[in-house]
């Protein structure tokens, strides 16, 4: 696996992207905590990370944190099983307006909690 770091980058979090996300919420999206996200989840790209923010399904609010959200989009069925797969980016609020990419992941499920946009039924 590649590290940023090791493409000719510094230790230090630099910013990649910054992404904005429905309701006008800017998400930066740091090197390290992309490569967090790098190092548990192979299938996490910043594709990935991009069109969930910008086109969730879901985004629920975080019950270990008033100021983290949940953005969730679907990926697949696994037609074997009938499981559904999510791709999730846990995203913390900084600021007014300023959001923080933490971690993403791939999942078979959507958490539970305060839903603060779904597809379809806000729009």
């Amino acid at each position: 696996m590649t590290k940023i770091s090791d493409m000719g980058e510094s230790d230090e979090s630099m910013l990649i992207e910054e992404v904005v996300s429905i309701g006008g919420l800017k998400i930066q999206i740091w090197s390290e905590d992309f490569q967090h996200a790098l190092e548990g989840h192979p299938e996490v790209t910043l594709d990935n990370v991009r069109t969930v923010l910008q086109q969730p399904v879901r985004v629920v609010e975080s019950k270990h944190s008033k100021n983290a959200c949940l953005f969730y989009s679907f990926e697949d069925v696994n037609e074997q099983t009938g499981e559904k797969h999510y791709f999730c980016v846990v995203v913390a609020v900084i600021g007014s307006g300023i959001g923080k990419m933490e971690t993403a992941y791939q999942t078979t499920f959507m958490k539970f909690g305060k839903v603060i946009f779904e597809k379809g039924k806000s729009e």
